[in-house]
């Protein structure tokens, strides 16, 4: 039993490692802090850069204009752009597509996760791939997949 125990205790610190999100974001946008408080209801770590410079974390992971946001996560070696919902996280980090740099809910979507205040609006989840182009990963409402 103590093998076990011992075991175990090895081993959580490294499925933690595993939901670990460094978020590189803007010093006075509230609703990033809102999305990783979200993520880390979810069960994600957050560490969390504010800094003037943040939009060179897009630039270095080839983050299309039109797939961009307010904040940039990079979890695993995938940039999660803008209010992503978790399950859509869980999902990349689970299936790990090839070809994908990362998924995006671009511009700032109201409802979406960290942008609750006013009316929900449908909005696309997309799979940004590393030749610049995208696929539909599917519609939200909030953080539910329609």
């Amino acid at each position: 039993m103590k093998k076990y125990i011992f075991a175990l205790a090895l081993a959580l610190p490294m499925l933690a490692q595993d939901k670990v999100i460094d978020v590189y974001k803007s010093p006075v946008c509230g609703c990033c802090e809102l999305w990783e408080s979200y993520m880390e209801k979810n069960g994600y770590k957050i560490n969390s850069y504010a800094k003037e410079d943040f939009m060179k974390i897009k630039e270095s992971l080839d983050i299309k204009s039109q797939y961009q946001s307010c904040h940039t996560g990079v979890i695993d070696g995938y940039a999660i752009e803008g209010h992503v919902p978790s399950s859509a996280v869980a999902w990349l980090l689970e299936n790990k597509p090839d070809g994908v740099i990362g998924i995006s809910a671009p511009g700032m979507p109201m409802g979406s996760p960290g942008m609750e205040q006013g009316a929900p609006e449908k909005y696309p989840v997309i799979l940004m791939k590393k030749d610049g182009s995208s696929e539909l990963f599917g519609y939200y409402i909030g953080d539910k997949k329609i």
